[in-house]
């Protein structure tokens, strides 16, 4: 009776001390902005821009409605990238609700390690699985890692055609001109799974859950740890308003994202 009774309780300190959080960690993410990117450093070129935005208004005409999205920012203010994409996902709610057919491609310029991640939206994860996101990110991962603004575009745009290729596959979408060759998509589609246990994998997950929710909250006490993003989509409330402690927000004038109220699991791969 008295083992009930704290289970009880710990699991209501976990909800209440999670739900406190939440408009702290929210409020310091960047708004979601108008377009299908974000570019707070003033990377992005044009061609990369247009790809994006291009792409995005034809996946907002479809049924299923899928979206892939870039954001570019100046840092993580210390968290890892593998944190702070599911976190930004949930807050932007990229993706069909019904379908959680979203796809967030993070780059943080950071100190270049670490600094790119792939964010897959769990109605997405079986067509782009962990590995297949690893190797994309592989492929491209000298562009990436690059200091040259032309290099880093490349490899975005190819990530990018990656991710709305395997998509496009997925759907039976079109196939379009920036789409990835049969031999380019060889490369990113083989899947080396490693076995590891969907047990194991989940205690893991709890593992670092736990973490997070009793952890220090980091970045000058503004918080973040404890983000309920592993709880699924509608956690942040309705629409994008307001403003963010770290810049960013709405483009403005045309571009046409707007969240669909999608939920992130935490697949995906980072480099």
């Amino acid at each position: 009776m008295r083992r009930g009774l704290l289970a009880g309780l710990f699991i209501f300190l976990v909800t209440l001390f999670a739900g406190i959080q939440m408009p702290a960690f929210a409020d310091s993410l960047p708004a979601a902005p108008n377009h299908f990117y974000l570019d707070q450093p003033g990377i992005l070129d044009d061609t990369t821009k247009n790809l994006i935005d291009k792409k995005g208004a034809i996946y907002k005409e479809k049924p299923e409605a899928p979206q892939v999205v870039l954001a570019v920012i100046d840092s993580t203010d210390g968290d890892s990238v593998d944190g702070y994409a599911p976190d930004l996902f949930q807050k932007w709610k990229i993706g069909n609700q019904k379908e959680n057919n979203g796809v967030l491609i993070l780059y943080a310029v950071n100190d270049g390690e670490r600094n790119v991640r792939i964010e897959v939206g769990y109605g997405l994860e079986d067509v782009i699985p962990d590995s297949i996101a690893g190797n994309i990110l592989q492929h491209a991962k000298d562009d990436l890692k690059s200091i040259d603004p032309a290099s880093i575009n490349k490899g975005l745009q190819y990530t990018f055609n990656a991710v709305t290729t395997l998509i496009d596959q997925h759907y039976d979408y079109p196939v379009d001109k920036n789409a990835l060759s049969e031999d380019e998509l060889k490369q990113v589609s083989s899947d080396d799974d490693s076995g590891v246990p969907d047990f194991f994998a989940l205690g893991i997950v709890a593992v670092v859950v736990l973490a997070a929710i009793f952890g220090s909250g980091g970045r000058g006490g503004r918080g973040r740890g404890g983000g309920p993003w592993y709880w699924g989509g509608g956690g942040y409330g309705g629409g994008f308003g307001g403003g963010s402690s770290r810049g960013g927000g709405g483009f403005g004038g045309g571009g046409g994202f707007s969240g669909g109220g999608g939920s992130s699991g935490g697949g995906g791969a980072s480099i």
